[in-house]
């Protein structure tokens, strides 16, 4: 039986206006399926439900007397844990931030509530937001709900779960190396990594670094827009902020497919790519490519983009840890020990001829893209993996990293960072299953730069095309399996 909190946001947001439902009865429809499912999925770790319901019986109010209204007015979201939010702890599942609990909400939380947001809580992270899927001494394991033995991904893998069990209907990210992306991909949802500063955050410590940014999360394209919309501000403290496609200020772009140049790429020649996840991208393509004006097998010029990539992480991770972490590793995880290690083993000139590298790849990628309009590959080129095979390559990563040898090996196989490192604005949807398992199968779609109005246009098209085709329907949580 639907429930409301299994309703899409926009819908919801609809029928708030028109008071054809109310933001209390949609927040305890989403407590209720939270209570239901997040005792076996973990997704949510940080719960504020009575200042929730404080804030739905605000919201409810102001529709009676007829105020005006935020584009989020009454919609629960759920924030990821490593953002701040007043009153809630902030460990980035670490036990050296175990303690810390925010004194307000960051730049981003306060623009969401800005817009009417209902604040719910917290979901799950990796270790200092760096794994190969989410868990942490704090909160524990977050589990697919589509295989509870598979991977959810991380960083934003809480995020994905809840939206995918319907815990919530919208929820913030971040994204790195892919951790939007990711587990957009596996939980078969909706992932956006914006162009830098559209979402600005005040806490990156390389503020001029084009690699982290903050973005939305949801079920389908036009829910990840509405909470973009919220998201975005203008804030000085974020050296890109203030650079919006103004497009999104308007109403949705309506795209034609059939007038779009499309290239397709299983590996932008120099991603290592699984021969299943490769035959199921090829047979995706072959289903969508007629609806494209053209839609060409291509890939830019992006040799060296992966060692650019961790050298260049390395100094994001140098900077975001305390003296006292970088004189006394011990605490931090494998994966963050190595990026401390391979960054101080950096030259001025490892960094300048990184630097150096990144602007002659990226000025590339953007005559690259002077042919196209849009860059489609898969959202993942690796296995679904299980748990027990996380497990191995963590104890990988961890003995390679006591013996000071691990160096590339993980980053070969993702295919997200080196669209990072191109500041495009990027988002992954689902594109049905996987034959192999049937599990989500997402695909990653790359806009032109600054084009974030444009490519959510594409995606919204796009996904009404894949309702027509069987094939890559979004799949759907089986979430009856949890006892409802």
């Amino acid at each position: 039986m639907m429930e409301l909190i299994d309703i899409e946001a926009t819908a919801l947001r609809a029928k708030i206006g028109a008071g054809k439902v109310t933001p209390v009865e949609i927040l305890d429809s989403c407590i209720a399926r939270i209570e239901a499912t997040n005792p076996i999925l973990n997704a949510m770790v940080e719960l504020r439900l009575e200042k929730a319901r404080d804030e739905a019986v605000h919201a409810e109010r102001a529709v009676v007397a007829g105020s005006d209204l935020g584009s989020l007015h009454g919609l629960p979201v759920a924030v990821k844990e490593a953002e701040n939010v007043e009153g809630l702890r902030t460990t980035k599942g670490s036990p050296l931030y175990a303690n810390v609990v925010a004194a307000r909400d960051c730049g981003m939380v306060a623009s969401i509530r800005r817009a009417g947001a209902v604040i719910v809580g917290k979901t799950n992270v990796p270790t200092l937001t760096n794994g190969l899927t989410t868990d942490n001494p704090i909160y524990g394991l977050t589990r697919n709900p589509f295989d509870l033995e598979r991977t959810c991904a991380g960083s934003s893998g809480g995020a994905g779960v809840a939206l995918a069990a319907r815990m919530v209907p919208l929820a913030t990210g971040s994204d790195t190396g892919g951790s939007i992306r990711g587990p957009a991909s596996v939980n078969g949802v909706v992932g956006l990594r914006p162009s830098p500063g559209l979402v600005p955050s005040e806490d990156r410590p390389l503020g001029w670094s084009v690699m982290t940014v903050l973005g939305p999360m949801a079920r389908n394209v036009a829910d990840t827009r509405l909470l973009l919309k919220g998201m975005m501000s203008n804030d000085d403290r974020d050296p890109f902020s203030g650079m919006a496609d103004t497009a999104l200020r308007e109403s949705a772009e309506n795209i034609d497919l059939g007038t779009l140049r499309v290239a397709v790429s299983d590996d932008l020649g120099i991603v290592e790519v699984t021969d299943t996840v490769r035959a199921t991208f090829r047979a995706k393509v072959a289903q969508f490519s007629g609806a494209f004006g053209s839609c060409n097998w291509a890939a830019p010029e992006m040799a060296g983009i992966h060692e650019v990539y961790l050298k260049l992480r390395s100094l994001v991770h140098m900077t975001r840890y305390e003296a006292e972490h970088l004189a006394d590793p011990s605490g931090l995880s494998p994966q963050s020990r190595t990026d401390l290690r391979r960054g101080a083993g950096m030259t001025a000139r490892d960094a300048a001829d990184a630097l150096a590298a990144h602007t002659e790849i990226f000025r590339r990628f953007q005559s690259f893209f002077k042919d196209i309009d849009i860059l489609i590959t898969p959202g993942r080129t690796q296995p679904f993996y299980s748990l027990d095979q996380i497990d191995t390559a963590n104890a990988r990563l961890a003995e390679e990293e006591a013996a000071g040898t691990n160096d590339l090996w993980a980053g070969r196989g993702n295919i997200n960072a080196p669209i990072t490192m191109m500041a495009h604005p990027a988002l992954t949807m689902p594109a049905g299953k996987s034959p192999e398992d049937g599990l989500p199968f997402g695909i990653q779609i790359v806009g032109p730069y600054r084009g974030d109005g444009f490519l959510l246009g594409v995606c919204r098209a796009l996904e009404n095309y894949f309702a027509t085709k069987r094939d890559l329907m979004p799949p759907l949580a089986d979430i009856s399996a949890y006892g409802l």
